[in-house]
């Protein structure tokens, strides 16, 4: 054990009280009398190192070191001074130092937590924080814990070390927003928004938090309070918060302020692929699409690996007929982290002879009933077996249009665990490996006759036609996809030569009263599921929709659809302008016009 002089006693204790002048007079004087106390010349670095001298500091660590090589602090302070300098492995090396003299040294076992945690040996990390944790349990042993177990996707178990965290520090304002974030991602969304709440309270102006709030409160269409948050957060910190403030300015019909944004990030970071990325996006809602694929392809000749900017340059090749390059770039989307990884090789469309092929049918179900048509030319490929996986509605209608195929059902996830296979294919990617790169409107889908033969019973005699107005609420674009209400449909109905038909599945009881004010027979809610879907349809003769797996399944079918497009996000399959789509013989696209409301666009169409 190291005795320390009544000069390093004065000195700590000055040091301690925030005298950084008296500390440093008191190192100084004792250093005069004692020039081999190790102490006193940690500490004269501690002094040197708050005053911005970190030269003289490392100096004085060092020095102390040399004098008695178990002076407490001194390899930690050096590892700090490390770490600032951004000398990882330096820092490691002094943390390591101080714990061979110490096993317990809390703040070495924090910091080396963070750096391994940086590095990515997540094991490792973890170790010193629970380590921290068992020798000396407080709020930031358990949030240092809690922020690598989130890390790690164990969300229960981070959030047991948040709340132990809140439990001594309720102001806590990184554990406040952590615990916000992993609420949301639970589905929470009061929690969450009152847990980042709490943070903002705590910490005004807290970027983290500040996004985060604005990100929850987009989803549930609040713009205008997300426009603040977001504001607040991209004035304090641009990088962080200008990607998500642009979203909502696209979003909300404000393409030109989003492309202000991202040439502002440009000309602080030029040529960086987020912006540029950010800058098409932008300029392609403003039906600027040479200018933006212009910007994708410069952001991809310094960044060829950009997932991002493949997908959007393969959106907008795809919209534009260029199908060979537009599907070769459509793949990058399999690298977000929003796809499983599946233990076996993905097929690139060799002979399936001898072999069992998994298929994993992908994001919403208009998604799956259109890219389903691909599962005729897959079947020629001469597979074992090909096992199938979709969402349970589709299911019944799939089954008997492929009895051959292998259907499994999943919820709203891919599973854990995968059925025995040799090889897989998610269903978006079989244009590209069947090299079916333009796409043939054909019918390919037929509704089960016991079903028809139900639905006519209960159809009126004479013209029925359907109606669909609104999506999943989920679509990040359903506010400029879906009708407001089925109100807007209107005008169409005082055509009296036609039996309107509702199609619209859930409908609300406002809908269900206008529905029976209107005359407009309510079916949807009785559909239980895309084979009953597609039996109705069938019957119909015709149907009128957004943007929605009604008009998919109708084309599907051959049942003639006036598919209503809105003038903003308009989806990559229904192409830049026309009313024929190669996807769809039966469907004729009514496009919205910019500038346009509904009411319009519904005008064209009844006249």
């Amino acid at each position: 054990m190291i005795l320390l002089s009544p000069d390093t006693l004065e000195a700590a204790r000055l040091l301690a009280d925030g005298d950084l002048q008296g500390a440093l007079r008191a190192a100084q004087r004792g250093l005069q009398a004692e020039p081999g106390n190790a102490p006193l010349w940690n500490l004269l670095g501690v002094c040197a190192a708050r005053l911005g001298q970190a030269p003289l500091a490392e100096q004085c660590w060092r020095q102390a070191l040399a004098l008695e090589p178990v002076t407490p602090d001194a390899c930690f302070n050096l590892g700090r001074l490390a770490e600032e300098s951004g000398d990882a492995a330096a820092a490691e090396a002094h943390y390591r130092a101080e714990l061979a003299r110490d096993p317990d040294h809390s703040s070495s076992l924090g910091n080396l937590g963070n750096l391994l945690q940086d590095a990515g040996r997540l094991a490792e990390a973890e170790a010193c924080f629970r380590r921290r944790l068992s020798f000396q349990p407080g709020a930031a042993a358990h949030y240092q814990l809690a922020r690598l177990l989130a890390e790690q996707g164990r969300n229960g178990e981070a959030e047991g070390h948040l709340r132990a965290c809140l439990d001594e520090a309720p102001d806590d304002a990184e554990a406040l927003q952590l615990l916000g974030r992993l609420l949301e991602e639970r589905g929470e969304a009061g929690k969450a928004e009152a847990m980042l709440r709490r943070a903002l309270q705590s910490a005004p102006g807290h970027v983290v938090a500040g996004n985060n709030l604005g990100l929850l409160l987009m989803a549930q269409r609040r713009w205008d309070e997300a426009e603040r948050h977001l504001r607040a957060a991209h004035a304090a910190a641009p990088g962080a918060a200008l990607a998500n403030l642009a979203s909502l300015l696209l979003a909300t019909g404000r393409a030109a302020e989003a492309e202000a944004l991202a040439r502002q990030a440009l000309a602080a970071e030029p040529g960086r692929a987020d912006w540029l990325n950010l800058l098409g996006l932008a300029l392609r809602e403003q039906g600027r699409d040479d200018e933006a694929g212009r910007g994708w392809e410069q952001g991809l000749a310094s960044a060829p690996d950009h997932r991002r900017l493949r997908q959007n340059l393969g959106y907008l090749q795809l919209a534009r007929g260029d199908w060979a390059a537009g599907w070769a770039n459509h793949e990058a989307r399999l690298e977000s982290a929003a796809y499983p990884v599946v233990p076996s090789p993905r097929w690139p469309g060799e002979s399936l002879a001898g072999r069992r092929l998994l298929v994993l049918f992908e994001q919403g179900y208009g998604d799956a009933i259109q890219f389903s048509r691909y599962l005729n030319p897959l079947l020629a490929k001469g597979a074992t077996r090909v096992i199938a996986l979709c969402r349970e509605p589709l299911l019944p209608l799939f089954r008997r249009q492929w009895p051959q195929v292998e259907w499994q059902a999943m919820a709203g996830a891919y599973p854990a665990d995968f059925p025995p296979h040799d090889c897989h294919v998610f269903s978006m990617s079989l244009p590209w490996v069947l090299r079916a790169f333009e796409p043939r409107a054909e019918t390919y889908l037929q509704a089960d006759p016991a079903l028809r033969q139900a639905w006519r019973e209960r159809l009126p005699a004479g013209r029925n036609i359907g109606l669909a107005w609104r999506g999943r609420a989920e679509h990040p674009f359903d506010h400029c996809r879906s009708l407001p209400g089925p109100e807007a449909l209107l005008r169409l109905l005082a055509d009296r030569g036609v039996n309107w038909i509702s199609l619209q599945p859930e409908p609300s009881g406002t809908e269900r009263a206008w529905l029976a004010e209107n005359s407009v027979m309510e079916l949807g809610s009785g559909l239980t599921d895309f084979a009953d879907s597609a039996a109705l349809l069938a019957e119909l003769d015709g149907v009128v929709a957004v943007d929605t797996a009604m008009a998919h399944l109708a084309g599907a079918l051959g049942t003639s659809c006036r598919l209503l497009l809105a003038g903003e996000h308009v989806d990559w399959r229904w192409g830049v302008d026309g009313a024929a789509t190669p996807w769809y013989q039966p469907l004729t696209l009514e496009r919205r016009r910019r500038g346009e409301e509904w009411e319009d666009a519904i005008d064209r169409l009844a006249n």
